[in-house]
């Protein structure tokens, strides 16, 4: 039987996932450059049925920036997301960031240009927060609260089965885990804590879509993880954060300038993440911010680094 779940996402970055059944969710929108191929994708899976509504993760250009280009097609749909993303996607200055951020990855794909698109497409049509419940059709929808890779981030247990975790736990493609935790560690840690708890059959990872024993069988640390089961999802997180943690600290110890100090993170975690799918600019962001939230907990651990 085929799932109900599968990615539609327009670029490698996989960044958007599609929910089917008597009303249609969408998890995260991708990127603005690749919208029009998300579009297709969906159109395909739908077969002239409507796409009901949206669940944001957070509000990063390369999470949302496809939201403007899918109000086009389905004026109607609802985006669901937390009031922290709410109040970023309607800053101006957020919004010419995710332009910035949306030209280099289009760039970086080998297009002139990232499409144009309103503004005002980029918003959350309806607040969510810690424990509600969403009934999207015959979806049920849990929302956790799981900041650490931003404030504004969510993750979404779908109908019992699915937790649609956030950022917040990382990213790991193939043997490559990244840290996410860019404003603060010690929360992170938590949300995987918490997300271990929700009772989730499957877990989705954000970037790689439902974890299953076929594709963990090339994540370090999953590998041979028999029989697969979400314990060992919660484990590997858990295990990463950690580690990656004491590696940042080495890294703030050993380069005194902050400058040093991202190239030494481009070096570590994004050398081999192609521009189209993370461009450096953006990633030399979140990496100035990472080097700071372990920075910042280190010293009130140990009273210096």
């Amino acid at each position: 039987m085929r799932d109900y779940i599968t990615c539609v996402g327009g670029d490698e970055s996989r960044g958007a996932f599609l929910i089917k059944g008597t009303s249609n969710i969408l998890f995260d929108t991708g990127m603005a450059y690749s919208a029009d191929r998300m579009i297709r994708n969906i159109k395909k899976e739908l077969g002239g049925r409507p796409l009901d509504a949206v669940l944001l993760s957070h509000s990063h250009y390369d999470h949302v920036s496809g939201l403007p280009f899918l109000r086009r097609e389905w004026p109607e749909l609802v985006a669901y997301g937390s009031e922290r993303a709410k109040e970023i996607l309607e800053k101006p200055s957020a919004r010419q960031t995710m332009r910035k951020l949306s030209e280099a990855a289009a760039k970086g794909a080998g297009l002139g240009h990232a499409p144009e698109y309103d503004d005002n497409g980029l918003r959350v049509d309806r607040t969510v927060h810690e424990g509600e419940v969403l009934q999207i059709g015959e979806h049920t929808v849990k929302v956790f609260e799981t900041p650490g890779h931003t404030r504004c981030s969510l993750s979404y247990l779908v109908d019992e089965d699915v937790i649609f975790a956030s950022e917040t736990v990382g990213v790991t493609l193939g043997d490559h885990y990244m840290p996410c935790y860019l404003v603060g560690y010690q929360m992170s840690l938590e949300v995987v804590r918490k997300l271990r708890a929700c009772g989730a059959k499957r877990v989705f990872l954000t970037h790689i879509g439902i974890l299953t024993e076929e594709n963990t069988r090339e994540i370090s640390g999953l590998a041979g993880a028999s029989p697969f089961s979400p314990e060992a999802v919660w484990d590997y997180l858990e295990e990463e954060l950690c580690r990656t943690k004491e590696e940042i600290v080495s890294i703030i110890r050993r380069y005194p300038a902050e400058a040093e100090r991202i190239d030494a993170m481009v070096e570590r975690y994004h050398k081999n993440i192609s521009e189209a799918e993370q461009p450096e600019a953006a990633f030399r962001m979140n990496a100035a911010a990472t080097l700071k939230a372990v920075e910042r907990e280190c010293m009130e651990e140990e009273g210096k680094i």
